[in-house]
């Protein structure tokens, strides 16, 4: 029964051009709010990783190794939510790359606390993870875009990705202030928002109504091949 109602209501999206928009639009809002917790979080905690990092060593000689090892975790998440994304649809792949980002931040918060470099390094490597997932996730916004709106949809998810981005730095004071009010070292407070925002936006994802993006995406995909294939053949 799970499945027959789940094809009608797919079913309903691909003949309707009207819900198409409305799912588009609802789609479109969810993964800019979610570009904007992520990109707050994610430019706050790298911000001051290698900080967290050269007061751990006592030395700046290390100080790139929090940015190769947020790039090699970003690598790797990216392969794991790309593959999640394939199989289960969109919403699950996005939303559990956010949430081990904000695993590995609450990971770093640990590691600060307990002066643990291994733990450190560890947990900026699944931090990675929310950095690969905000790239992927405006493409998302696009899926159910037609060709006059794709543009316009990558646009949008840039310009709130800016905001967190540009939010995050600034934010950095703050949180400090808030870790040090509640006994946490300062460098602590960016990942604070950082395990936030991941978590925020990988609930965001998850909890949205929407059908998997993937599959209505894909079906109206293959609704189009027969007309570019129409199209091509009268310029010929």
């Amino acid at each position: 029964m799970t499945n027959i109602s789940t094809a009608k209501e797919i079913h309903s999206y691909v003949v309707s051009p009207e819900k198409q928009q409305a799912l588009y639009k609802r789609i479109l809002f969810i993964v800019s709010i979610s570009q904007i917790l992520g990109g707050a979080g994610l430019a706050a905690g790298v911000t001051v990783g290698a900080l967290i990092a050269q007061q751990m060593l006592g030395t700046e000689a290390y100080a790139g190794v929090p940015s190769a090892l947020l790039t090699f975790g970003s690598a790797g998440a990216a392969l794991l939510v790309g593959r999640l994304s394939q199989r289960y649809g969109r919403r699950i792949g996005l939303s559990t790359g956010f949430l081990f980002g904000g695993i590995g931040a609450v990971g770093v918060i640990l590691a600060a606390i307990l002066n643990s470099i291994v733990l450190l390094f560890a947990s900026l490597l699944i931090y990675g993870a929310g950095t690969a997932t905000n790239l992927q996730a405006r493409y998302a916004g696009t899926d159910l875009a037609n060709s006059k709106q794709r543009a316009t949809a990558i646009s949008t998810t840039m310009v709130f990705t800016t905001f967190g981005a540009v939010a995050g730095p600034n934010l950095v004071g703050v949180t400090g202030e808030f870790a040090q009010s509640i006994g946490f070292p300062s460098l602590t407070g960016p990942f604070m928002l950082g395990a936030a925002g991941g978590a925020l936006s990988g609930v965001i994802v998850a909890g949205s109504s929407f059908p998997t993006l993937s599959l209505v995406g894909g079906m109206l995909s293959l609704l189009l091949i027969p007309v570019v294939a129409w199209q091509r053949r009268s310029k010929q």
